[in-house]
């Protein structure tokens, strides 16, 4: 089977090789053939999206009916770089239109008939799907932008690809939409079949990657070649490893809460067992100054703030002589002394001996020379219990 991909001017052409290249990782009796040249999609318009909601929602439509023939009828598929923030304004052109494209193209490389095209555009459709085509399951088209609002750090090659392989399975199995039609799943099981009319469910179909007991019985009694499902199988298992291991990776990148506890300021991360940070009071002291200033200090001008960092170094002190304790903070503000560089390696080594080399930096306080230093765990992390840190 010959499946033609055709790319739209508006579709990355660093994605779609990139697609082209995952898709073809899996080796069957599916080929995957890219267009010699892009295609413009002239009828788009612009048009707002308002909310949330509406970004979100599918509009189930009704087949078109037509008199002389039903191959111009559409069917629905249920699935869908800066950030989306509402109002937007979107590019979006009718469904028809879209598979005028495939078709044209197939007339003019004057394909076979049981050769698919799929087209890959940015340009969303008037009815708000991931994917559309035609009655005769011959031609479709795949909306390529927006992946990033439903997953977050996954490359967006990845759904693309899989939404190709589910269409062509779909395809493959179905000779009419009517048929295809028969199979949707309107409450969601995590099968290609799902219809997904909120579209952020597509997040499970991706999760799970399967193909539910009903549409494999389904496929099952079709005159299908075995090895094509398996490469489509295949396809969507190495997308969902992929998909799990970035989820599980973002997960693992996460940092634990930064608990500062009571008067003296216990510092404990909340979400690795409580385990403490145990600094000595004036490594304490210059650790809580930074927390308190999330907005970055530069070395030099840490004089400027010795009246804070005393305080805090007195109050976690255990020392009776306040006059040693000044003289040690002399040294430690002291900028023609080393006191201060070793005294940041010795708080680096003991926050890597207690999160591991891979988060440290999180919770180091770092900073290039001449420009602020600063503890770069996002405010929202740091959580304050019982604390006045003045």
């Amino acid at each position: 089977m010959i499946v033609h991909l055709i790319r739209a001017s508006d579709f990355s052409a660093l994605t779609y090789q990139s697609v082209l290249h995952l898709l073809n990782q899996f080796p069957g009796p599916i080929t995957y053939r890219p267009s010699e040249t892009e295609v413009e999609i002239n009828d788009a318009v612009e048009r707002e999206v308002s909310n949330e909601a509406d970004f979100k929602t599918a509009e189930e439509k009704e087949p078109l009916v037509n008199n002389s023939a039903i191959d111009s009828t559409p069917w629905y598929n249920f699935s869908q770089r800066e950030p989306v923030i509402f109002p937007r304004r979107t590019r979006t052109a009718s469904w028809d239109s879209l598979i005028e494209i495939c078709k044209a193209y197939r007339k003019n490389k004057h394909l076979p008939n049981a050769d698919l095209v799929i087209l890959l555009t940015d340009t969303a459709n008037d009815a708000n799907w991931f994917v559309g085509g035609d009655e005769a399951m011959k031609n479709a088209f795949i909306h390529t932008a927006d992946w990033h609002y439903y997953f977050e750090g996954l490359n967006e090659r990845f759904p693309i690809s899989y939404e190709i392989a589910a269409s062509v399975l779909r395809m493959a199995a179905c000779e009419t939409f009517s048929e295809f039609r028969r199979l949707w799943h309107k409450e969601p099981r995590g099968c290609i079949s799902d219809l997904c009319m909120n579209k952020s469910q597509i997040v499970m179909k991706m999760k799970t990657a399967d193909i539910c007991s009903d549409c494999m019985n389904h496929f099952s009694k079709q005159d299908l070649d075995i090895r094509l499902v398996s490469q489509v199988v295949e396809t969507f298992e190495g997308i969902r490893k992929n998909f799990l291991t970035t989820e599980r990776s973002a997960f693992l990148r996460r940092p634990s809460r930064l608990l500062v506890k009571g008067y003296m300021h216990q510092l404990l991360l909340m979400d690795y067992g409580n385990i403490s940070l145990p600094l000595n009071p004036k490594q304490r002291a210059l650790y809580c100054f930074f927390l308190n200033h999330p907005e970055g200090v530069k070395l030099v001008d840490l004089v400027d703030h010795e009246a804070e960092i005393k305080e805090l170094y007195h109050r976690f002190s255990n020392q009776g002589d306040r006059e040693r304790i000044d003289d040690s903070l002399h040294l430690l503000l002291d900028p023609l002394d080393g006191n201060l560089h070793e005294t940041l390696s010795r708080i680096r080594r003991i926050v890597v001996k207690a999160v591991g080399s891979r988060m440290a930096g999180t919770y180091q306080i770092s900073g290039n020379r001449g420009e602020p230093f600063k503890i770069s765990l996002p405010h929202e992390f740091i959580v304050f219990e019982n604390v006045n840190l003045y």
